[in-house]
């Protein structure tokens, strides 16, 4: 089987906070994809993710365009990488960390994959 998803065919919606907006194209809702996630991020400028990691999924993001920076380690914040515009940044299974668009002024556009058919967020200030 072979699927095109046009955005107009994206399943559109807040990210994890209001400041992000998340375009789905492949999930297992999307195209019943068993191992597979994959979207469009676009997250404001100077807006951050609360502390989280993926469970058990691996992710993939290459920055479209803007600047974004990564803090991890084991509560989130320990170590700080900044990405650009044609980086791409690996995120481990598990991996305790904060997404931020590093820019006061232009939004962050990032493709997120996982080898994981959804969205799967773990906050770590949720009990």
């Amino acid at each position: 089987m072979a699927t095109r998803i046009t955005p107009s065919e994206r399943t559109t919606s807040i990210g994890q906070n209001a400041d992000m907006e998340r375009s789905i194209a492949i999930s297992a809702e999307a195209v019943g994809s068993v191992g597979l996630y994959s979207s469009v991020v676009t997250t404001a400028p100077g807006a951050r993710t609360r502390i989280h990691h993926h469970g058990e999924c691996e992710t993939a993001i290459w920055i479209v365009s803007g600047r974004a920076r990564y803090t991890f380690g084991p509560t989130g914040v320990e170590q700080t990488m900044d990405a650009e515009a044609g980086d791409f940044v690996y995120i481990a299974a598990g991996e305790i960390h904060v997404e931020e668009n590093a820019s006061d002024a232009e939004p962050l556009v990032v493709v997120i994959s996982r080898n994981c058919p959804g969205s799967v967020v773990h906050y770590m200030d949720e009990t």
